[in-house]
């Protein structure tokens, strides 16, 4: 009888740690990207990966402002359709790489007209990996 308890008990505890696992490793696919086009449609307090790029006017002091309690304000424009922009409020680091024209990924919920980030979710995305230019050739030995 007490070898059919803890048999029982350990299959328990193993269906409850691999569904935490399960859990904690699709959590974060499970939040859908999106493009300042497509946030219109969201869901009221869905959270979302927004992914564009940095509108004109974006500050250049964005890590210091980012710190204060009014936090950073910019815009994020759609890749596919620049008339298409959404200002963004984040609080949290910026990464040295935030400029504008430089696309990023920012996860949060859209809340009426404006994009409410989470505190340190800001992921700028290096241009290099995805343009198809050769890379310029170096003579030898330089």
């Amino acid at each position: 009888m007490r070898s059919r308890f803890r048999f029982g008990l350990a299959l328990g505890l193993a269906a409850v740690l691999g569904g935490w696992l399960i859990y904690t490793s699709l959590g974060g696919s499970l939040e859908t990207y999106a493009s300042p086009t497509q946030l219109s449609s969201a869901a009221p307090n869905e959270t979302l990966r927004l992914n564009g790029k940095v509108g004109p006017g974006a500050p250049k002091d964005a890590a210091a402002q980012a710190q204060t309690a009014a936090g950073l304000q910019f815009t994020v424009v759609d890749k596919d359709n620049p008339e298409s922009r959404v200002l963004v409020s984040y609080h949290g680091q910026v990464p040295p790489a935030f400029k504008v024209g430089r696309e990023l990924v920012v996860t949060g919920t859209y809340e009426g007209s404006v994009f409410q980030a989470k505190r340190d979710s800001m992921v700028t995305l290096c241009p290099s990996k995805f343009t198809d230019q050769p890379q310029a050739e170096h003579p030898e030995g330089q």
